[in-house]
């Protein structure tokens, strides 16, 4: 490589020469770069979605029948707000062993207060915040903020679940079906009542925020409702006990 040095107006150049390629080489290199970028420009064209990634929901569907057929409950939905569906399934499944419950169960409850939503706060105001709607001294007495939950990926916050719904089950006992995990959530103290009792009621701000659980709208959240819409909203989940799991 050599270099030469002009002056033009007062400024200096630095005007570098590079050794002549012999033209073979020449017409060598720009035929190969025609045709990588040829093959680029086809790919994009005619191959634009495997550019990336698939997304979750797409990761679910593409799934094989057999493999679909073995799907964690509702991870479909849960595709909608998770990326690390795999990590998520994995995890559910863990939390839901050691609480010794069905998978179903869990994945039912989640899906009730935040449709898998880890970063989803209450609409109606009530400070909740997460997967199972965590109030604020709900998070307080797990040692954590409610805003820390709420920017908390979904793995990550399972953790919590499973720390507060063991505090709930060494308290008032084993979780024995699909409405007494939600009490749990709910209501804990409604836990093994019957089931005319009632959890909220007009014209109180608890019932206005939780008005959508009154299944037969006599202004009285009761057991009798939350078992109704667990069983309308999840028969999978709710058909399933222990036994079986």
């Amino acid at each position: 490589m050599t270099r030469k040095m002009r002056k033009a107006k007062d400024r200096r150049y630095v005007v570098l020469s590079l050794p002549k390629l012999p033209k073979p080489i020449r017409n060598a290199s720009l035929l190969a770069l025609l045709v990588v970028g040829s093959n680029l420009l086809t790919h994009q064209l005619f191959n634009p979605s495997t550019s990336s990634d698939p997304t979750p929901l797409e990761y679910v569907r593409t799934r094989s029948p057999q493999e679909r057929s073995q799907n964690l409950y509702l991870l479909e939905k849960a595709a909608e707000h998770i990326d690390d569906l795999d990590d998520f399934e994995a995890k559910v499944r863990d939390v839901s062993q050691m609480l010794e419950i069905p998978p179903e169960w869990l994945m039912a409850v989640m899906y009730a207060e935040s449709a898998f939503d880890p970063g989803v706060a209450n609409h109606q105001g009530s400070g909740a915040v997460g997967l199972i709607q965590f109030m604020p001294a709900t998070a307080e007495s797990l040692q954590v903020s409610a805003e820390r939950l709420k920017r908390m990926e979904a793995v990550q916050q399972l953790e919590y679940v499973y720390l507060y719904l063991q505090q709930i089950r060494e308290r008032f006992g084993e979780f024995d079906s699909l409405t007494d995990l939600y009490l749990s959530i709910l209501y804990p103290k409604a836990r093994k009542q019957d089931y005319c009792y009632t959890l909220y009621a007009k014209p109180t701000i608890a019932y206005r925020q939780n008005s959508i659980l009154d299944e037969d709208k006599d202004g009285r959240v009761t057991i009798t409702d939350v078992d109704r819409r667990m069983k309308r909203l999840f028969p999978t989940a709710y058909r399933q006990d222990k036994e079986t799991s």
